[in-house]
């Protein structure tokens, strides 16, 4: 599996994993890339249910 090599704060390249189909881990590719959107809606998912839930 390929590493990320973004660089980090202190310089070096990041040695996490990238995520499939792109050249960057889950923390180097930023909040609007395709992972981080699903990411963001699963989570939105969750808490409108979560939500709802409490409501009954």
């Amino acid at each position: 599996m390929a590493k990320c090599s973004a660089k980090t704060k202190t310089g070096r390249p990041c040695q996490r994993k990238v995520v499939t189909g792109t050249s960057r881990c889950p923390i180097h590719q930023g909040p609007w890339s395709a992972y981080g959107v699903a990411q963001r809606k699963e989570k939105e998912a969750k808490e409108k249910k979560r939500k709802i839930r409490k409501k009954r």
